[in-house]
């Protein structure tokens, strides 16, 4: 792990904490490795494993209370001002209260509870009922609110590396493509394509960026599922099918998640039918549209309309009302607000911010297949910067 990296998230977590008028972030987890508190994934240096707090302050304070077998890393990290031993939940809950106690009064605490952002909704129920008799015993009579705004500067707003690491990442999954590009034909079932894909994976010592049963996904023409299932064992590509190929790989701690579309020429075929094409080049405008207007500042909800007018250019008068893709980083899916609208996500704060990385993954279905060309962008003051190659042509297989 980075050490410079986890410091500067606790350093964006202030500044948005200082924005928010939020006195207090308090953090609490154990296990993590089983209940993976999202916070703790971004602000440890290791997984934890007894009952872990740590508190941080608008001024700075960066405190952490934790057991002595837990206290020699970080105590090595260098990331905490200041790190209390406890010993029993009694002196857990005794460690929480005094850091309360000195610092009143206090006006807000943000709490990892969320229902529409997952990264931000990692506080357990019992360990809620066990602040809140910290709060109790501390005499704390503020307001608590959603670490949402908290956790969408640590984990959206990027620093250079970290963007850097995810464009690396997404530049060693284009290589995959290329590799496993020439080697696709006919017959191939969708389980042969994504075996095709995990030998390559492997050959490079590469790691999934979710379940690798299920990585990539591929979907062979309309005789498989569109959705993110088990690629089919008994549905091979046959002339006139559009083959679509879903990958992720992880790399270094970061992720990268792209889609590209294959064509199985016919025998009078020397490119896809009209129709196909026509999708194909609708989703290029799509993206390219909606990335340049991916700009620091600019209200991610806005961009839904932009897609909404291609499609209509392009034919498809049933428009376009929904978002593009995801935030990516640790993850493919790392939590937070989508590219584009998302009904599902309202009230959430939809400000584009400067390195935020989303994915822009719209998708058209064919009568041969499914139609999507997913890319990787990072958010800049100049509109959103490719970090995935852009394919350019619809990939053929041949007769």
């Amino acid at each position: 792990m980075d050490l410079s990296i986890l410091h500067a998230r606790f350093g964006r977590a202030v500044e948005a904490m200082q924005r928010q008028d939020i006195d207090i972030w308090i953090i609490l987890g154990r296990e993590s490795h089983i209940l993976g508190e999202p916070a703790l994934l971004y602000l440890m240096p290791a997984d934890v494993l007894f009952r872990t707090a740590v508190v941080i302050t608008k001024k700075g304070e960066r405190v952490c209370i934790c057991t002595a077998l837990e206290n020699e890393e970080f105590e090595a990290a260098g990331l905490y001002s200041d790190i209390i031993l406890y010993n029993g939940m009694a002196s857990f809950e005794a460690a929480i209260t005094e850091a309360l106690k000195t610092r009143m009064p206090i006006g807000r605490i943000a709490l990892n509870i969320s229902a529409l952002d997952p990264s931000s909704d990692g506080l357990s129920h019992s360990d809620y009922l066990l602040l809140q008799q910290c709060f109790d015993k501390a005499g704390y009579v503020g307001e608590i609110v959603s670490s949402e705004p908290v956790m969408k500067a640590v984990r959206g707003k990027k620093s250079n590396q970290e963007a850097e690491k995810i464009a690396h990442a997404v530049r060693l999954a284009m290589s995959v493509f290329e590799e496993a590009r020439p080697r696709m034909r006919l017959g191939m079932s969708g389980e042969d394509v994504q075996r095709l894909f995990k030998s390559i994976i492997s050959v490079h010592g590469l790691r999934y960026a979710w379940d690798e049963r299920n990585n990539p996904f591929v979907s062979v023409g309309t005789r498989s599922s569109y959705m993110c299932k088990h690629p089919p064992a008994d549905v091979y590509i046959e002339p006139g099918d559009v083959v679509n190929v879903d990958l992720g790989i992880r790399v270094d701690g970061y992720a990268s998640d792209n889609q590209r579309t294959f064509y199985a020429l016919r025998s009078n075929e020397t490119q896809p039918p009209d129709e196909v094409f026509r999708a194909f080049l609708t989703l290029q405008r799509m993206n390219y549209e909606v990335c340049a207007a991916m700009k620091t500042g600019a209200d991610s909800t806005g961009l839904t309309v932009i897609g909404d007018r291609i499609m209509r250019e392009y034919g498809y008068p049933e428009g376009w009302s929904g978002g593009y893709g995801h935030e990516i980083g640790l993850f493919a899916h790392n939590g937070g607000i989508s590219a584009g609208n998302s009904p599902a996500k309202t009230g959430m704060d939809t400000i584009l911010e400067e390195n935020m990385t989303f994915t822009l993954e719209p998708a058209i279905l064919t009568r041969y297949g499914r139609v999507c060309q997913e890319e990787v962008v990072r958010v800049t003051d100049c509109g959103g910067l490719l970090l995935s190659v852009p394919q350019e042509d619809i990939w053929l297989i041949s007769p």
